[in-house]
Formats: C-alpha cells, sequence, structure tokens
C-alpha cells in the first residue's frame, strides 16, 4: 500500500483523530486485501463512486475521473477514484501510479508548507489538467507529420512520374481517425475536471474561504485546455477533409481521362460500325480513294473532340 504523504503512516485505527491523518491519502488499488480495511476504518464506502462520476456522502464527495497523458512516451489512459472531504483527500489509484498524480506529490512537496485536503485536490486536478495538454501538445507533433504526408498528396495531384492513389491516402486517415479518438476522450476528462472543481468550489467550508482564487484559476485553465482540444480537433477534420478532397480530386481526373478516350475514339468505332454492317451494295467500297478517305475523316473526327476538350482546359 503507497501512503505517500507520510512514508512511516500506518493505515489508521478505526478511532483515529482526523488531524492525525496526512490530508492527502495516496492508495495502490492492487492491495485488495488491505485497501479494504483501510477504507474501513476511514468509514469511506467506494461504492458511492460507481454511481457516476459525482456524488457525495454527507461532507465527502467521490470523484471517478478518466483521463489521458504521457505515460514514458505513451499516450495512455488512467482512472483514480478521488475522495475529498473535510481534512482528508484520498485517491485511490492504479499501479504503477500516474505520472500526473506523481507530479502533484511533487509540486505539494516543494511549497513549503502542509496543504490541507482542499488545496490538495486542488492540486491534484491541476496537475491532471497539465497532463492533458501536454497530451495535447504531442498529438501536435503527430499532426505535423501528418500534414507533411498530406502535402505529399497534394502536390502529386500535378505530378506527372506517378499518381497517388487510396493506400497514399489510408495510413494518414488512420492515423486522423487515431487522434479524433483521443481528443473525445480528452474532452470528457476535461468535463470531469471541471465538474469535480466546479463541486468542490461550491462546497468549501469556510475555514478554506481562501482558497477559493485557487479554484477559480484552475476552472479558468481548465476552460483554457478544453480550448486546446477544440483547435485540435478542428485541426484533425481540416486535414481528414483535405485527405478526403485530394482523394475526390484524384478520382475525378482518372473518371476525366477514360472520359477523354472515350469520346476520342467513338467517331472511330461509329464509322467502323457503319462499314462492319452486311448490307449488298456500299458505293465508297468502290472508290479508289476510298480506304485512304476513310482513314482521313476517322482522324479528323477523333482530333475534334480531343481539339475542343483540350481548348475548354479539361486536360489540365
Amino acid at each position: 500500500m503507497n501512503l505517500h504523504q507520510r512514508p512511516d503512516l500506518s493505515p489508521p485505527a478505526a478511532d483515529a483523530r482526523p488531524d492525525a491523518m496526512p490530508a492527502w491519502l495516496r492508495i495502490s488499488a492492487d492491495e485488495s486485501g488491505k485497501l479494504a480495511g483501510l477504507l474501513q476504518s476511514l468509514s469511506i464506502d467506494l461504492n458511492h463512486s460507481l454511481q457516476g462520476n459525482l456524488s457525495h456522502d454527507g461532507d465527502r464527495s467521490y470523484f471517478a475521473i478518466t483521463f489521458l497523458g504521457m505515460e514514458q512516451g505513451r499516450k495512455q489512459a488512467s482512472r483514480v477514484v478521488l475522495v475529498v472531504g473535510r481534512g482528508m483527500a484520498l485517491s485511490l489509484e492504479p499501479s504503477p501510479a500516474p505520472q500526473a498524480l506523481e507530479m502533484a506529490q511533487s509540486r505539494l512537496g516543494r511549497q513549503g508548507h502542509a496543504a490541507g485536503a482542499f488545496e490538495s485536490f486542488a492540486v491534484i486536478l491541476q496537475a491532471i489538467n497539465d497532463a492533458c495538454d501536454e497530451l495535447l501538445d504531442a498529438l501536435n507533433s503527430d499532426l505535423g507529420r501528418v500534414l507533411v504526408q498530406t502535402n505529399s498528396v497534394l502536390n502529386s495531384l500535378e505530378a506527372r512520374d506517378r499518381d497517388f492513389g487510396v493506400s497514399d491516402v489510408v495510413s494518414a486517415q488512420l492515423d486522423l481517425g487515431e487522434v479524433e479518438e483521443l481528443l473525445s476522450d480528452c474532452i470528457e476528462s476535461q468535463l470531469q475536471l471541471a465538474l469535480a472543481a466546479r463541486h468542490v468550489l461550491s462546497r468549501l467550508p469556510a475555514s478554506d474561504a481562501q482558497l477559493q482564487p485557487l479554484f477559480a484559476s484552475l476552472i479558468e485553465d481548465i476552460e483554457a485546455v478544453e480550448d486546446h482540444v477544440s483547435f485540435v480537433h478542428d485541426r484533425v477534420r481540416l486535414l481528414q477533409a483535405t485527405n478526403n478532397m485530394a482523394l475526390n480530386v484524384k478520382q475525378n481526373q482518372i473518371v476525366k481521362v477514360f472520359s477523354v478516350v472515350t469520346a476520342v475514339f467513338l467517331p472511330a468505332m461509329l464509322i467502323s460500325t457503319y462499314y462492319s454492317m452486311n448490307v449488298a451494295r456500299m458505293p465508297i467500297l468502290e472508290w479508289q480513294y476510298g480506304e485512304p478517305i476513310t482513314i482521313v475523316l476517322t482522324a479528323v473526327l477523333a482530333l475534334l473532340p480531343l481539339l475542343y476538350v483540350k481548348h475548354r482546359g479539361w486536360l489540365r
């Protein structure tokens, strides 16, 4: 069991006084045997956290928050259960602990004073919010690589050496789809953070009234990250639309080529169909220059649609 606020702290007894406990208890969820006894000694019922993202029992509030962050260079989702009340904040964490909570622990250690439960809770939410912002920066870098690929697709529209096809766009669209899914999870996480911050702000006791500016600033930071998520999502949708547009343009070009080829050979097909008819007498077959005339007429009729298409600029 991880009690990071005071490493030498043992699970408090049932009659332990609140001021004898650390302001923030960090509990690892992988030790279920010790977890049940500790929660019972603290009179904490985690069933409240299973009823939704927010619930409360007396002066204690329960939050189940799923957030995304960078864990050892990888994008990873973590789910924590936070309990906050007068004199105590508790986090039920996965193992290993998310980096966001480690960052919150480090920030509390650098403050130079013992933080109370509600101040610790605000620092936890701020660290989770910063983790989401860091993830957005990583997603922006990924979008930069997709943008380079998209520009290559657009440049190939005018290339004459090699055409691109669906396979050149599929990988970019798959990457954009994954980013869009992560952004959806990010916005859900931000909504949970905003709900938790506003709920705690509305229930702050009079003794912690000085923390109201801290929570107000936290809510502004959460909303700023929500705007960042919206910006990155708009960029994703723009790149998706650009890739689809490039693919549609290329497909139209392919159809246009076949249409021009059909128009060029259609007169020749009509003439060959006419002379292949099984009739008793065709005077032109007896002419001395009938064959050259037919060849020249076929070439002229084939060039006319080609010249018209070129004049209209449809071959560009």
